[in-house]
C-alpha cells in the first residue's frame, strides 16, 4: 500500500506563488534599499525558475533579497530553487524565514510542507499543511489537505490520511489524487462497492493511470463484473502495453 501511495506523490505548486509583503513574525526586520525593484526581481526570478534557468533564476532572487530582505514570496522561491538544486540548508532556512516573516503566507507554508513530507519529517510537514488551510482565503486549501493526507500516510497513519482526504474532498469534489486514495482506502477495507465509486469520480476528473486502471481492474474482479474488468483491461493494453500493472494483469497477478 505504502509503495503505491510513493508513486502519487505530493503536491508542490510553483504556478500560484502570491507575492507577499508581509513582514509579521519573529524574524528581525531591516530597512528595505528598493522594494519595488525586489518585487519585480522577484518575479523575474519565479519565472526562470519555472523555465529551468535556474543560474538566471538565483541572480534575481539573490538581487531581489538585498533589495528587500523582508519579502517572504522572495524567501519562498528561492527556497524552492534551493530545493531543486539540493541544497536542503539552505532551502529551510529560506522557508523558515519566508513562514516566520508571514505565518498567514499559505504558498509558502504548503512548500515548506512539501520539503519536510519529501525528507520524511511527516508530522512538522503535517503541521505546515495545516497552517496553510488556516487562512480561509487561500485557494489551494483543498491541495493542501490533500498534501496532509499523502503525507501521513506514510507514517502510516490511514485514518488520519482518510480524514485529510475526505475534508479535500467537501472543498473540491473532483480532487484526483484524494480520489483515487480514497479508493484505495475503501478498497483496503474490503468496502468495494464504495471504491467503485471513488474510481468512477476519478475517471470523471482525471486521465487514465496504469495504477488507476489496476485498482480498477481489482476492484470489478472483486465485485465480479467482468465485463467491467474486460473492459478496463481493455484500456490498459491501449494505453499502457508496456507497463508493470499490464503485466501484472497478464500474469493474472490483480488478487492482492
Amino acid at each position: 500500500m505504502i509503495k503505491g501511495l510513493r508513486k502519487w506523490g505530493i503536491l508542490l505548486t510553483l504556478s500560484a506563488l502570491v507575492a507577499c509583503n508581509s513582514t509579521g513574525g519573529t524574524r528581525p526586520e531591516y530597512i528595505a534599499p528598493d522594494p519595488e525593484a525586489a518585487e519585480i526581481n522577484m518575479r523575474l526570478g519565479l519565472n526562470y525558475l519555472q523555465r529551468g534557468d535556474f543560474a538566471i533564476a538565483m541572480e534575481k532572487l539573490q538581487k531581489a533579497l538585498k533589495q528587500n530582505p523582508n519579502l517572504p514570496s522572495a524567501h519562498n522561491t528561492i527556497a524552492l530553487l534551493y530545493q531543486r538544486l539540493g541544497e536542503d540548508d539552505k532551502a529551510e532556512a529560506h522557508f523558515l524565514e519566508a513562514v516566520e516573516r508571514a505565518p498567514d503566507y499559505s504558498e509558502a507554508q504548503n512548500n515548506f510542507g512539501v520539503f519536510l513530507c519529501q525528507k520524511g519529517r511527516y508530522l512538522d510537514a503535517e503541521t505546515r499543511f495545516l497552517k496553510a488551510v488556516e487562512n480561509s482565503l487561500y485557494e489551494s486549501r483543498a491541495q493542501a489537505l490533500e498534501n496532509a493526507g499523502l503525507c501521513v500516510s506514510r507514517i502510516p497513519d490511514l485514518e488520519k490520511a482518510e480524514g485529510y482526504y475526505r475534508k479535500a474532498l467537501q472543498i473540491e469534489p473532483r480532487l484526483a489524487k484524494s480520489l483515487i486514495q480514497m479508493a484505495h482506502l475503501s478498497y483496503k477495507q474490503q468496502n468495494y462497492l464504495q471504491a467503485r465509486a471513488y474510481i468512477q469520480r476519478y475517471q470523471q476528473a482525471a486521465n487514465w493511470t496504469p495504477q488507476a486502471l489496476l485498482l480498477a481492474i481489482k476492484t470489478e474482479s472483486k465485485l465480479g463484473d467482468q465485463d467491467a474488468v474486460s473492459s478496463y483491461t481493455l484500456i490498459m493494453r491501449s494505453r499502457f502495453p508496456d507497463s508493470d500493472e499490464m503485466q501484472m494483469v497478464n500474469q493474472g497477478l490483480i488478487d492482492s
